[in-house]
């Protein structure tokens, strides 16, 4: 069965009339024909004036909120509390936390009044402590250069490439500034990568050229030997000295592979 349409609440200056008619003595049916508006209608406004001498009811308070500060504070601990608490979806939150809301109503909490985002985990290389003290101090010693000292940096890297599944995003609960945090980022481990290797150079205002690095045979990683046969005496050689005649003097920069490192001593040592 169809259900009437909900009736429009008489505005105030409406309900004024009714009254300012009714105080100069016209009737009911008169008020309700000259305003078009239910007699009964006019007769409930003017009744509500005579007792309670105001032109309608107050403003009544909205449904509570069905979460209080007490626990909101509880969620936000709960949900900061290492990076597992942030993967977990709504329906945890509330078994664990026996917070009796509906989903729609937990994630405005969290959204809206904690100011906390649900988004997607950004991925990040690791790294060990190690390696976080060694970039540290790289970029304390280096803090001072200008960009002129920049320009004349070759930035060379290689990265490995495999096919594999696909898992999807993960959702994390976090703050903006808390992007790049341990607990909200997804690990990358280079590690593992046997198929493809592809090599390349930059410096300032210019690229070198691609290498696919030929598929190793056997057990074992790329070696020190292999680094130079295949990029030391090849394109890196040939980089470096195109960018020699343009700039003069360029630094190569190379991150800590061991490789990297075996590949340079083999050639001072040449």
């Amino acid at each position: 069965m169809k259900q009437p349409p909900p009736r429009a609440e008489l505005s105030e200056g409406l309900r004024g009339e009714i009254i300012s008619m009714r105080k100069h003595n016209h009737t009911f049916s008169a008020i309700a024909a000259e305003l078009a508006v239910h007699e009964d209608t006019a007769r409930k406004v003017w009744n509500y004036y005579e007792k309670h001498g105001a032109y309608k009811h107050p403003s009544r308070p909205g449904r509570p909120a069905l979460t209080d500060d007490r626990t909101r504070r509880q969620l936000k601990r709960h949900i900061m509390t290492n990076r597992d608490t942030r993967r977990e979806p709504l329906s945890v939150l509330m078994s664990k936390l026996n917070i009796s809301v509906c989903p729609k109503t937990l994630r405005k909490e969290i959204t809206v009044e904690l100011g906390m985002g649900h988004r997607i985990e950004r991925r990040k290389p690791w790294l060990s402590p190690t390696q976080i003290a060694a970039r540290l101090k790289f970029a304390k010693e280096h803090i001072h250069w200008t960009v002129e000292d920049w320009r004349v940096v070759i930035w060379t890297d290689e990265m490995g490439m495999q096919t594999g599944t696909n898992e999807g995003p993960i959702w994390v609960w976090r703050y903006p500034e808390e992007e790049y945090l341990q607990d909200c980022i997804a690990a990358t481990h280079i590690s593992g990568f046997e198929k493809v290797k592809i090599w390349g150079a930059m410096r300032y205002g210019k690229l070198s050229k691609g290498i696919i690095m030929k598929e190793k045979e056997g057990p074992g990683k790329l070696n020190a030997k292999e680094y130079c046969a295949e990029i030391m005496d090849g394109e890196l050689f040939e980089f470096w000295i195109s960018s020699m005649e343009e700039c003069g003097h360029v630094v190569v920069m190379e991150d800590g592979a061991p490789y990297h490192k075996g590949a340079a001593a083999l050639r001072r040592a040449q």
